[in-house]
């Protein structure tokens, strides 16, 4: 009877010293997995509105539905471009799927903002509301605070984009930016419709 115990309890030593042991190297920057470590160091703020604030009635269907302005900062010295994405999970989703107002891809790593209005910079995937290849102003119908999510993604290469401009989704940019994602940040944001 006391033999099963002291292994038992000699186990739970060698056990307990080994997690003791156990340390995170932050020197390596490629973990074993070859997943890529995020940084978590973006800056990503909008014209009027950052994080948990409330997207400014200019960027919606309710005024002129302008792009919104972005802004940025101190990303990772790796990055040679960004995408910028916006959506919205509806109440029926997953049934219905997101509505998607920005997928905003090839934007260069010299730029840090986008000013209202931006037609210019970047390369424009398209948006589920009207399936064009812009940005499309947020209009959900039904009261209440509906939040919105942009995202800045820092990637270390260029997407990998195999489809036609027209066929462009944020799934595709997701799927063609997968494993080249050196930072990202989110902007949660609310809007309710007068």
């Amino acid at each position: 009877m006391l033999k099963p115990l002291t292994i038992l309890f000699i186990v739970f030593v060698l056990i307990s010293c080994n997690k003791s042991t156990v340390s995170l190297d932050t020197s390596n920057p490629t973990p074993s997995n070859n997943v890529p470590i995020i940084a978590s160091q973006l800056k990503f703020t909008g014209n009027g509105f950052a994080h948990n604030g409330i997207y400014p009635k200019i960027y919606t269907c309710d005024s002129t539905g302008v792009f919104p302005g972005l802004q940025w900062s101190n990303a990772p010295a790796s990055t040679t471009n960004y995408v910028v994405t916006m959506h919205h999970y509806p109440p029926t989703y997953p049934t219905e799927d997101k509505h998607v107002y920005i997928v905003l891809y090839n934007i260069p790593s010299t730029i840090s903002a986008l000013p209202d209005n931006s037609k210019s910079i970047g390369t424009f995937g398209i948006n589920t509301v009207d399936k064009k290849n812009a940005y499309t102003p947020p209009c959900s119908q039904g009261p209440g605070a509906k939040v919105y999510i942009l995202t800045l993604y820092a990637l270390n290469a260029a997407p990998t984009i195999s489809v036609a401009a027209a066929q462009v989704t944020m799934d595709v940019v997701m799927a063609g930016i997968r494993n080249k994602i050196v930072d990202s940040a989110v902007m949660s944001v609310t809007y309710s419709r007068p």
